[in-house]
């Protein structure tokens, strides 16, 4: 009899024992997915930031190319409206040339049928030269016309991103652990936003390599605590998974 009654107080005294050690157990779990999801978030800003770094440079690359390239590109464009011209004139030449005869036959006393309906042929085929070289100089002088808006147009880009890198580099100053080659300015040029976002990618990249291996050390700190006390092996990709996986097992017992 009273060793049934001892065994009841055994029990009773151990119930809470079995409640501190499970209550302790969720908050040790509960605060290491605290921790994952401050160093989740803090992944999240690094990779938001990256994006942006990789955006700015390229498209700084894009601009820097394309006004490099307009020079030569307006260059040809000039060239071809000098020569369609040159065209132009060579045509209204013939054109002129062609009527000029045509007259003279029709002006004979003795007119030569077939000459003049030759002749006839020669003035229409000049005037459809004239009329396509004038075509030509009207659309090379688009062309010229079109490249110089482009300049107009990159030139406001280059400027807006000088604006957008400075207002990225200006973010990493939240960004710790981040090196000093990563906080430098970005400068005032196409060529150095480049060259500062190859230094920025480089050091964001290294900054969330770190805080991956911190979360990964976190998961697995969760798994071996949960598999220590529990004697439960886990794999939970991330604290919540493991910690629901606690909540669970506790329940049941």
């Amino acid at each position: 009899m009273f060793a049934g009654a001892d065994a009841r107080r055994v029990v009773r005294n151990t119930e809470p024992m079995a409640a501190d050690r499970d209550a302790q157990l969720l908050a040790l779990v509960q605060e290491l997915e605290r921790q994952d999801v401050d160093v989740a978030a803090r992944i999240e800003t690094v990779t938001l930031l990256l994006g942006r770094v990789d955006v700015v440079r390229a498209a700084s690359r894009r601009v820097l190319g394309a006004l490099e390239a307009l020079p030569g590109a307006t260059a040809a464009a000039e060239q071809s409206v000098r020569d369609a011209l040159a065209r132009e004139e060579e045509a209204r030449g013939e054109r002129e040339t062609a009527e000029r005869r045509l007259a003279e036959i029709k002006g004979a006393r003795r007119a030569n049928a077939e000459a003049k309906t030759e002749a006839e042929r020669a003035v229409r085929r000049a005037i459809v030269a004239e009329s396509d070289a004038a075509a030509t100089v009207a659309r090379m002088r688009e062309r010229v016309a079109a490249l110089a808006g482009d300049e107009v147009a990159l030139t406001a880009e280059a400027d807006g991103l000088v604006v957008e890198a400075r207002q990225v580099a200006g973010e990493f100053a939240e960004v710790p652990r981040l090196s000093d080659s990563g906080r430098s300015a970005p400068g005032t040029s196409l060529a150095e936003i480049d060259e500062w976002g190859a230094r920025a990618h480089a050091a964001l990249f290294v900054v969330r390599g770190g805080l991956e291996g911190e979360r990964e050390k976190v998961v697995l700190e969760a798994n071996a605590l949960v598999a220590a006390t529990l004697g439960e092996q886990t794999s939970g990709a991330s604290v919540a998974l493991v910690r629901r996986r606690v909540e669970e097992s506790l329940a049941q017992d």
